[in-house]
């Protein structure tokens, strides 16, 4: 009984293991089982299943690293993101608008602007109410009757 020589090692170019390791991340972010990863990237790329499981090491490893980027890291690139579909020659007038908006959240432009006659509604606390006077409650209690019968709607 003779046994073959293995098969000699070949080593995947990197282009080709960054390609995988995208994959695998896009799969594992849809949900994917990993028997399900395991058979698709095998059968896809001719690799051995145990190969595919560095691979995922690999890409779980990147998705941690990705994750544990400051809050200021995730902003930057949220914002660069959005500038480049702006900037994009191939990108419609919606996404550009969307991409707009989502940058104003996320530099916190996008508040409603409120008016100076409910500011003060704002401050009112508990706290505050239960250290006025009679006078004063009873001044404040209508100020907020007159405000609700100029502007009905806003109240509710």
């Amino acid at each position: 009984m003779t046994d073959s020589p293995p098969s000699p090692r070949v080593r995947t170019s990197r282009q080709r293991s960054e390609q995988i390791v995208r994959l695998i991340k896009k799969m594992i972010g849809r949900g994917s089982y990993l028997s399900e990863i395991k058979t698709a990237i095998a059968d896809e790329f001719q690799i051995s299943r145990r190969s595919v499981e560095r691979y995922l090491t690999r890409a779980r490893r990147e998705m941690l690293k990705e994750v544990e980027q400051s809050l200021e890291q995730h902003r930057a690139d949220s914002l660069y993101f959005y500038r480049s579909v702006i900037d994009s020659p191939k990108a419609t007038e919606r996404d550009r608008l969307r991409a707009r908006e989502r940058i104003d959240r996320l530099l916190g432009l996008d508040t409603k602007a409120t008016s100076r006659k409910k500011a003060w509604l704002r401050k009112l606390t508990p706290e505050v109410i239960r250290n006025m006077s009679s006078e004063e409650l009873e001044a404040t209690r209508q100020r907020v009757i007159r405000e609700r019968e100029q502007s009905p709607d806003e109240y509710y």
